[in-house]
């Protein structure tokens, strides 16, 4: 299933155009997971069991290279490879909510921004690392738009590792809902005020 909406897109949803890449720092960074190494490593971490479980898409490379092609050439989404110590860390995508079908489930401003993410090798979870990856991803996101006043989660609803870490790097709970491919918890990150 799709999750971009493509019908009935307000002007200013369209002149937002495509998400911005996040401002990292150090010992953050980010790149397009665009090369064939890095699409090969995505298709490796979502064939992952830790991964798989909530993504269901451990797809053949050729199928992941045709994804991340699409939003590489579309205004909905953006694919990364986020490194911390520049060690690939896990694949993130950037999306403008109102695009998208969480968007549906609220009034969703037109520089809101999404991110979805997978944390590619097991040993790497649970140590904190997502957390404040999560943090410097939703923080970079309001530098690198400055009109971005909310930065949007959805995680499967029983995925309470997910859950926790989004919590723990200030996401709040909004609310469970039904997006048509699974029941999401959908927690947003307000931008802090100056």
């Amino acid at each position: 299933m799709s999750r971009e909406v493509t019908e009935g897109l307000a002007e200013a949803v369209v002149a937002a155009g495509a998400p911005p890449e996040p401002k990292l720092s150090a010992p953050w960074s980010l790149r397009p997971a665009a090369s064939d190494e890095d699409v090969a490593l995505v298709a490796r971490w979502m064939a992952a069991p830790h991964v798989d479980l909530f993504w269901e898409q451990a797809w053949p490379v050729a199928r992941w290279r045709a994804a991340i092609d699409g939003q590489l050439g579309g205004d909905y989404s953006r694919p990364y490879v986020v490194s911390y110590e520049d060690a690939p860390l896990a694949y993130v995508e950037i999306y403008r909510v109102a695009r998208d079908v969480v968007g549906l489930q609220y009034d969703a401003d037109a520089h809101d921004l999404g991110i979805h993410l997978a944390i590619g090798e097991r040993a790497s979870t649970g140590r904190g690392l997502g957390r404040a990856m999560v943090r410097a991803v939703a923080d970079g996101l309001f530098e690198a738009d400055p009109r971005c006043a909310v930065v949007v989660a959805d995680p499967d609803e029983r995925h309470g590792m997910a859950r926790r870490m989004f919590a723990g790097a200030g996401f709040t709970l909004w609310g469970v809902r039904d997006l048509g491919h699974k029941r999401a918890a959908i927690l947003r990150y307000v931008r802090p005020a100056v």
